[in-house]
């Protein structure tokens, strides 16, 4: 009986996008008929992280005001904070979009706001 490998992406490997070393090597694998499973878990980090419970937490954690390192919040983060409302109701379809389940999810988010 053949071991089944286990090939993980850790998270956070690389943030702009996929990261297919692993998934390369499974397909290079399967050529040789080596059985293989395949894991990103930076995906799931953010799909967990841009989870209805996950961006809760996240606006708790800033609601409680505590000092890092003496920095000042950036104009990015206040925003983020304004807009926390649309983050909980949008992020069903961000999540779809992350899982490669609804790839216009972007465009058309961003034709509504353009054009409406």
């Amino acid at each position: 009986m053949k071991q089944k490998l286990f090939l993980i992406t850790p998270p956070f490997t690389q943030l702009n996008t996929p990261y297919p070393a692993t998934a390369y090597m499974k397909v290079f694998l399967n050529t040789f008929e080596v059985p293989s499973e395949q894991e990103d878990l930076g995906i799931e980090v953010i799909l967990k992280l841009f989870s209805k419970e996950g961006l809760e937490n996240l606006f708790k954690v800033q609601g409680l005001k505590f000092k890092v390192s003496e920095q000042i919040i950036s104009h990015n983060s206040k925003r983020i904070i304004a807009l926390q409302d649309e983050y909980l109701q949008n992020h069903r379809s961000s999540n779809c979009f992350f899982a490669r389940k609804k790839s216009n999810f972007g465009f058309v988010n961003l034709s509504r706001r353009l054009f409406a």
